[in-house]
């Protein structure tokens, strides 16, 4: 597996990008997004890749970031969806918005996209929202370990949840865990009770699992 590629751009087409590397081109395939982001040739580029075995071809897929290539790979596991497919939404929604859409089954959202159907957009999110909220909840966790980074967007909406919660009897840990789903599931333009809600919900089937 080539996890990702470093070396001189010596040109671009419409659906990807050409690297020098040692002497040998490499062609990648990226989402159209990150090629209008690329500089002229000459720069040097570091691209995130994954590498496709089909039909005895060898494509290889870039991507700017890390998260971006790992969601590719979790489009790529979804049934119906090729890399084609999975460029192209990528091409259209960033890695973390995709995630979003996911987690709150906003199917309108991703039939918006060609080539994604009214069975494709329920399939993505059957499979997929789990796993993007799961994701969603890491990063929260991320966040919280670090003193130094606040909650993004969140601010005293987040704070008044998490008061409300602790307050209820329970504990700071399983709270933030179960208030991270909450945002991911409701948005940030969910009201206070809506969030509180759903994550007294969320720690109800978390308890409910360990009984």
């Amino acid at each position: 597996m080539i996890g990702y590629i470093r070396g001189e751009k010596q040109g671009q087409w419409d659906r990807g990008v050409i690297v020098d590397v040692n002497g040998v081109g490499y062609e990648i395939q990226m989402p159209s997004s990150s090629l209008a982001k690329l500089p002229p040739s000459g720069n040097e580029l570091t691209i995130f890749t994954h590498l496709v075995w089909k039909d005895d071809t060898l494509s290889l897929y870039g991507f700017e970031t890390i998260e971006a290539r790992d969601m590719f790979r979790l489009l790529l596991g979804v049934s119906g969806v090729g890399p084609r497919l999975a460029l192209n939404i990528l091409s259209m929604l960033s890695a973390e918005e995709l995630l979003q859409i996911l987690a709150r089954e906003e199917k309108k959202r991703l039939r918006a996209i060609q080539g994604i159907g009214e069975k494709t957009a329920a399939r993505l999110c059957i499979d997929l929202k789990e796993k993007a909220k799961a994701i969603l909840t890491k990063r929260q966790w991320d966040m919280e370990s670090s003193p130094h980074i606040e909650q993004p967007g969140k601010g005293d909406l987040w704070d008044d949840a998490l008061s409300a919660l602790t307050h209820l009897g329970y504990g700071s840990s399983e709270t933030k865990a179960a208030l991270a789903m909450a945002f991911a599931s409701a948005g940030e333009s969910a009201s206070l009770e809506d969030l509180v809600k759903k994550a007294l919900q969320g720690l109800a089937k978390s308890r409910t699992k360990q009984a």
